[in-house]
């Protein structure tokens, strides 16, 4: 009776101990503003529980806007910048255009650009 309580308890606790072992965990942030956000903080959530975590970050990914350069702070984890190849975000560009112009009919990229001018001259 006593062995099968010991083999029932080690049957709970053993998969805890074999699942809490830390992780090398890559996480990739190809875009900027809130895709790195969210990134960032799933990146954070997974270091205080552990883990190894770096970061790819695209540069060509970082937003210009000098109120959203309040966001980017320190990391605990390593953060490796990377850039794409100049042919790569020309495809990026022709797909998010595709996008804008197709799925959303035009609206919201032609509202965005008429928004930038307006942006930098406050």
């Amino acid at each position: 009776m006593a062995g099968q309580r010991a083999l029932l308890l080690a049957g709970f606790l053993l998969p805890g101990f074999l699942l809490s072992e830390a992780a090398k965990i890559l996480t990739v942030s190809s875009l900027g503003g809130s895709h790195y956000l969210l990134v960032d903080r799933v990146s954070q959530i997974l270091q205080d529980h552990g883990h190894n975590v770096t970061m790819l970050k695209n540069k060509a990914g970082d937003i210009t806007l000098p109120d959203f350069k309040l966001y980017y702070k320190e990391n605990s984890y390593q953060v490796i910048s990377w850039l794409l190849p100049e042919e790569h975000e020309k495809e990026l560009k022709k797909y998010f255009d595709f996008y804008m112009t197709e799925v959303l009919h035009g609206l919201y990229y032609q509202y965005w650009w008429t928004l930038l001018p307006s942006y930098f001259h406050r």
